[in-house]
């Protein structure tokens, strides 16, 4: 299921095995009972690939809905650690499965509480549902509407949204104390400056992300609420 390898929140890191696969095998005792699988009996093997390549296609749109804003909080904690200097701490992130510095794995973290937190898991599993009630597993004609474009232009421009709205202050913030470093060393050569600012650029990160954790869980529970238009998107784009 893409939605299972796609999605940050249910990535192999944060969902052992035994869980994952139970997870998954009670999402599927809920959907069995109403797929029709009277018309899956006479398929011919070559049918049976178009169905896997169709039912994946689905889940590839719906992880890539749902994954959009947790992509673009740590696009921003990324973005952060360059300017704070900490990328030249960075380690390997077993959820995102890349090497991150210290704020883009908190912030990762963090995306993937609030998501659960805010009901995303459950708008998640209702557009999967509806998926099946609008695309039946039998179906082979995608009915792909004019709002698939814009569905993909929502993602990407959710992206660089919430990555510019949560990166920008912070990094702007820490220009200005790199500048105020900058003059402190022209008027001090022999403090070393580097060594300094590094530490403060750090804790002001910190101060700043803490200011900014209201306005994340406020936008991401205004995003998956129930009355956010995205299961409506969702629903006319299928």
């Amino acid at each position: 299921m893409p939605i299972m390898m796609i999605v940050p929140a249910f990535s192999s890191a944060v969902l052992t095995g035994l869980v994952r696969n139970g997870f998954m095998a009670v999402i599927i005792l809920f959907i069995g009972p109403v797929l029709d699988v009277h018309a899956l009996k006479d398929l011919a093997p070559l049918m049976w690939v178009g169905l896997m390549a169709k039912e994946a296609l689905i889940g590839i749109l719906l992880a890539y809905a749902f994954s959009a804003v947790m992509w673009a909080i740590a696009t921003a904690g990324t973005l952060i650690d360059f300017q704070t200097g900490s990328s030249n701490q960075s380690f390997f992130d077993p959820i995102a499965q890349y090497e991150a510095g210290p704020c883009a794995g908190f912030l990762n973290l963090l995306a993937i509480t609030l998501f659960v937190t805010s009901g995303g898991l459950h708008l998640l599993l209702s557009a999967l549902f509806e998926s099946y009630r609008l695309w039946p597993v039998a179906s082979f004609a995608p009915h792909f509407g004019p709002a698939l474009l814009p569905f993909i232009a929502r993602g990407a421009t959710s992206i660089m949204t919430w990555t510019v709205k949560l990166a920008a202050p912070v990094v702007m913030v820490l220009v200005l104390v790199e500048l105020g470093f900058g003059l402190v060393s022209r008027a001090m050569p022999q403090l070393n400056v580097f060594l300094m600012s590094q530490a403060v650029k750090s804790a002001v990160a910190v101060l700043m992300m803490a200011l900014f954790l209201p306005f994340i869980y406020a936008t991401l529970h205004a995003y998956l609420g129930p009355d956010n238009s995205l299961l409506d998107l969702l629903r006319s784009m299928l």
